[in-house]
């Protein structure tokens, strides 16, 4: 077993470094513990000591306390004679008897011992002899015997005593400090001796290592020697190293490598020569690579350039900022200094890079002339060489040569789209270089019709949506999963939770159906026929009605249209189109025909009934006349209804003829107010007309039959009688009437809807009073044709007020389009015309004269831009489509560059909403066909205020 151990010892040097770590620990650990136990053991005597010391001086400390307090109570007893210290006494007695029979078990000195016989001879003869004579003398009374009796001074027996006690303490303290100076010089032994043991084991330790360094060294600095020879090309008389562990296995494997190395090194020599040839032939087949590879790196160049040219081509489909992307990469491409790109269009798009603006503006401007003109004719490339520009020199002393490519970039029709010119200083360009540039042309070509297509289907699909949104019904494109892909603005504005018309796309049918759940009033018919239509079932109707929710009530009618592609349906075109008006307009017919059936029948009742008496009945000649002016009664109320039908139908046809003309409105109210005040008992009609004639330009008996059925409505709709008041008050342009009753009054809902044709307040007291709904609505326009405006304030149950505002007459001649000699006064504001339709010029030409304008009609605007100075309008009325030749904007760039006639108020009159243009020219009056003439008058009179 050892023999073993032994050697495997010797066959391994990490067991011979583990043994003798393990030895080193061993020694180390087995002195610590050796020094450590010994430690303990003396502070365990120390302890044991020092309570043996401490319990003996504790009772020697009770006897010095015991004697003290014996001598204290005797003395006072001696001096008071009190029985309790006297018993205190013996008490304290039997303590000090305890105490010492207590110390008496400790071992003792000499002197503590004869100390101790010392105290023990004292207390015998004090308690035997000294105080019982002293008890006796006190107790006598014969304290001056007493004071004979016990003797003073340092003779005193308690003197001594106290003397003896108080050694005793200071023996033991002595000794108490004498065990602490042994502990210490004992800890301080334990300690040296720890460190001569640790001493010896370093050196024990330096012994070994450096055995192991000599054992392991030596052998290992001749290898290393060995192997410097090697390396130096020496050939070696090889040393073997007998050893059994990873050395000696060290040695005899690097002898084996070495005489491996040097078998070898002759064939290696003779591989070297052949090498050498192979190294001449592959030295001819590198250079045959090299210019293969610097043509791949310029292929890869070339490759790169195209790469990051399609890069930027694919960046953006904007026309600028792919312009712009497509010059800069073409001149950091071609390593270019400049570079511009043109295109071939009306307005000559381009885009620069290293060219200032005016140098690009200068370009543009001449383009037509310049070499661009070659290269689009001839759709090849030119090369042009000039002398630098003082610019292009910059700080060289001489001027140099400046090569300019112009490339043309053709479109699929064989024209040029565009071109590309690139500029270097001082580096012309190779043919190589003209090679790439056309190469890049060509992609730039196809870039150019992608945008093409890109900007045409855009425009397209713009015009789409733009044509989807003008239209007023909802549109909704679905495929046939109920997806919905597209909404123009109405249906968005219809259910207005769907949010912008673009978002739309991609709801689903669940979203859209809740949508239907929020907005519809009894959706699920709506949800049936929609599903049904996803589902590719045919719903039983082509079309139905639903509401919405909201303040106002709306109906909407839906149809649909499939749509196919390849005769397969692939989706579906819902129209969601707004029927309220049509809605509102056949219940208020249906509820027209139940009136006017009654309204009609009523009267011919009566005819019928008393014309049937006055045939076939005898009757007294006043009964007879009661008879026919009731029927004369209810015919002219016939004939009013059937009158009112007939002037509805002819304002709506526009056939309706007016009489306008000077007409005083004073007369006319004050005959309305007598005719109607005529036998009347229950209202009293006030009107006080007052001294002023007020003329209006206007229809009198249209006027008069707004007052009649204003005024018969007051009465009507005042049950209870009362006062019925007609005001007037003239205000410089126009004049107010109001007509105000103190009746029924009007729910505030119905306010809106009050002039609106066969519309009737849905209330039980009025269908009483009855009527057709017509009045109101012709009433409305009649003033309207008038150029003026009705409104009505109303609070329910305590009356209404109509008011009527009508515009003044002035009376003016008749103005004829003036020639150049004969200008009128400059007493009223000159309005200039300019209008091409004969029979709007007219009209708006009396509309103007009747307000009090001097008015300048000219058909064509050549003539008007040769007279404006002339005569100086105030204000200018344009349209914008003229004859030909000159247009709306010809006339007023001509006023803009006029100084005498740029600020002169503008207001264009046209079919076309170019207001953002107008806006341009500084024009905020935009009056779009049709509108009233009033308005023309009105927005004149506001610029004159202004």
């Amino acid at each position: 077993m050892i023999s073993r151990w032994l050697r495997s010892y010797k066959q391994s040097l990490t067991r011979r470094f583990m043994t003798m770590m393990v030895l080193g620990l061993s020694l180390l650990l087995l002195g610590a513990g050796f020094v450590l136990w010994s430690t303990i053991q003396i502070l365990q005597q120390y302890a044991t000591d020092t309570a043996t010391m401490r319990d003996k001086q504790e009772v020697v400390s009770n006897i010095a306390d015991y004697s003290t307090e014996i001598v204290l109570r005797a003395r006072g007893y001696l001096v008071y004679l009190n029985d309790f210290e006297r018993g205190e006494v013996w008490a304290e007695k039997e303590k000090l008897e305890a105490s010492i029979n207590n110390i008496r078990q400790f071992d003792l000195s000499e002197d503590e011992d004869n100390t101790m016989l010392a105290i023990e001879d004292f207390f015998e003869n004090y308690f035997s002899e000294v105080l019982p004579g002293a008890f006796r003398l006190a107790e006598a009374g014969d304290y001056d015997e007493l004071r004979k009796f016990i003797t003073i001074g340092e003779d005193n027996p308690v003197n001594k005593l106290i003397k003896h006690a108080r050694y005793l303490e200071s023996n033991m303290r002595d000794a108490e400090a004498l065990k602490n100076e042994m502990l210490i010089k004992s800890l301080s032994y334990q300690g040296l001796l720890f460190l001569g043991y640790v001493a010896l084991i370093l050196i024990i330790s330096l012994f070994v290592a450096r055995k192991v360094a000599t054992d392991i060294g030596s052998p290992l600095r001749q290898l290393s020697d060995q192997a410097g020879g090697v390396a130096k090309g020496d050939r070696l008389e090889l040393q073997l190293i007998i050893r059994e562990d990873e050395i000696g296995q060290l040695s005899r494997s690097f002898n084996h490598m070495i005489f491996n190395i040097q078998n070898k090194e002759e064939e290696l020599l003779a591989q070297n020569e052949e090498l050498q040839a192979q190294q001449d032939e592959l030295q001819a087949q590198q250079e045959e690579l090299q210019k293969a590879i610097q043509l791949m790196g310029e292929n890869e160049v070339y490759l790169e350039k195209r790469n990051q040219l399609v890069q930027s081509l694919a960046n953006t489909l904007d026309k600028k900022v792919l312009l712009q992307s497509i010059i800069e990469n073409i001149v950091n491409i071609t390593n270019s200094d400049k570079g511009m790109i043109v295109m071939m269009n009306s307005n000559r798009d381009y885009a620069a890079f290293g060219i200032s603006e005016a140098a690009a503006g200068r370009f543009i401007a001449s383009v037509g002339d310049s070499v661009v003109q070659r290269v689009a004719e001839t759709l090849r490339p030119h090369l042009v060489s000039r002398t630098s520009t003082a610019g292009e020199q910059g700080y060289h002393e001489h001027a140099l040569v400046v090569s300019e490519l112009y490339v043309p970039i053709s479109n699929a029709d064989q024209t040029m789209a565009a071109c590309l010119i690139v500029t270097r200083v001082g580096n012309p360009f190779s043919k190589q270089d003209e090679y790439e540039i056309v190469g890049m042309a060509k992609q730039i070509s196809l870039s150019f019709d992608k945008l093409n297509m890109f900007e045409e289907s855009e425009r397209q699909r713009q015009m789409m949506n733009d044509m989807l949104n003008t239209i007023h019904e909802g549109v909704q494109f679905l495929d046939m999963a109920g997806r919905t892909l597209q909404a123009n603005a109405k249906m968005t504005e219809l259910f207005g939770t769907l949010g912008d018309a673009n978002e739309v796309s991609g709801l689903e049918l669940a979203d859209f159906i809740a949508i239907v759940e929020r907005q519809v009033v009894n959706p699920r018919q709506l949800i049936q026929f929609v599903t049904q239509l996803t589902a590719g079932e045919e719903p039983p109707v082509r079309s139905m009605t639903y509401e919405l929710h909201g303040e106002e009530r709306r109906f909407i009618q839906i149809y649909y249209e499939p749509l196919y592609r390849e005769r397969q349906r692939f989706g579906l075109l819902l129209v969601h189109r707004d029927i309220t008006k049509e809605y509102e307009v056949d219940r208020m017919k249906s509820e027209f025909v139940s009136t006017v059936s009654h309204e009609l029948r009523t009267p011919l009742a009566s005819v019928l009934g008393f014309a049937e008496l006055l045939l076939y009945r005898e009757l007294k000649p006043e009964r007879q006349k009661k008879y026919i002016t009731t029927i004369h009664q209810e015919a002219r109320r016939l004939t009013t209804l059937i009158n009112d039908f007939l002037d509805l139908q002819r304002m709506e046809s526009g056939k309706q003829v007016y009489d306008m003309k000077p007409t005083s409105l004073t007369e006319l109210i004050t005959e309305t107010v007598s005719l109607l005040q005529l036998g009347e008992t229950m209202h009293t009609l006030v009107w006080n007309p007052g001294d002023k004639q007020v003329i209006i330009f206007a229809d009198a008996d249209k006027l008069k039959q707004v007052m009649t059925n204003l005024v018969s409505n007051a009465i009507k709709y005042s049950p209870d009688g009362g006062e019925v008041r007609i005001m007037c008050q003239q205000d410089h342009e126009e004049v107010t009437i109001e007509i105000q009753d103190n009746g029924l009054g009007i729910p505030e809902d119905a306010l809106s809807k009050l002039f609106t044709k066969f519309y009737r307040v849905d209330n039980s007291d009025r269908r009483e009073i009855g009527g057709t709904g017509l009045g109101l609505a012709i009433v409305k326009e009649i003033v309207m044709r008038h150029n003026g405006d009705i409104t009505v304030q109303s609070e329910l149950g305590k009356g209404s007020t109509f008011v009527i505002k009508l515009p003044l007459h002035r009376s003016q001649d008749a103005l004829q389009e003036p020639d150049a000699g004969e200008l009128p006064l400059r007493h009223s504001p000159r309005v200039m015309v300019v209008e091409n339709d004969h029979n709007l010029s007219v009209m708006l030409r009396d509309e103007l004269q009747s307000s009090g304008f001097h008015v300048f009609l000219y058909t064509d605007g050549q003539h008007a831009i040769a007279n404006m100075e002339r005569i100086r309008p105030d204000v200018i009325v344009i349209d914008l489509m003229l004859e030909t030749g000159c247009s709306g904007w010809d006339v007023i760039a001509a006023l803009k560059t006029s100084p005498a006639m740029q600020n002169t108020p503008i207001i264009i009159s046209s079919a076309f909403e170019e207001k953002e243009k107008a806006a341009g020219w500084g024009i905020r009056e935009f009056l779009v066909k049709p509108y009233l003439p009033g308005k023309l008058s009105s927005t004149i009179q506001r610029l004159l205020q202004s």
